[in-house]
């Protein structure tokens, strides 16, 4: 079964999320004169009532009330994931699967672009080649100093980058494209 993440929308046009955040308003001129909105606006009344009594009475219940901290506690993990971004599946083993991030994977790539003199690392993404094993699709765009011989310099970062990012983790880059899009001054 899959899930769609699409609103529902009346047959007035009018989505029902919009009849949901204005359940608690006086409704609107739109909402009195609609028979979809006044039936849609009903239904979800008395789940928004249902909804504040079992509310009400977890928090009148001392054992339904979540540890301090709690809420702290999974923002703080929340935001990691975020940060951490996609993950990317390296190998596997007997013991497990090797995944890495792809904030840490560019944080690579980027640290081998800072040592190039000339060549500023601006944006990165990194996916998995299809098809080919456990191969990495590296897209660097770079901004250069004026003067810099962008044909010799993408050359070598292009090495430095597989270098790096096989050091790192093992794995040679399948491909590794660059796009100079800016050029700037030292």
């Amino acid at each position: 079964m899959a899930l769609e993440n699409r609103p529902s929308t009346l047959a007035c046009g009018r989505s029902v999320n919009r009849v949901w955040q204005d359940i608690n308003r006086t409704p609107d001129p739109h909402t009195l004169s609609c028979a979809y909105c006044r039936t849609a606006r009903n239904n979800l009344e008395a789940l928004s009532s249902a909804t504040a009594l079992l509310r009400d009475q977890d928090l009148q219940h001392p054992d339904l009330r979540p540890p301090h901290g709690l809420k702290d506690a999974v923002l703080e993990v929340a935001c990691a994931q975020v940060r951490r971004g996609v993950r990317l599946p390296l190998a596997g083993s007997r013991g497990g699967s090797i995944v890495i991030s792809e904030a840490a994977l560019a944080g690579v790539v980027r640290d081998a672009a800072r040592e190039l003199g000339g060549v500023r690392a601006r944006r990165c993404r990194i996916d998995l080649a299809p098809g080919a094993g456990p191969g990495l699709l590296i897209h660097l765009r770079t901004a250069v100093a004026p003067g810099v011989d962008i044909q010799r310099a993408m050359t070598f970062l292009r090495l430095r980058i597989r270098d790096a990012v096989e050091a790192s983790v093992g794995i040679v880059p399948h491909t590794v494209n660059l796009t100079v899009e800016d050029l700037y001054d030292e």
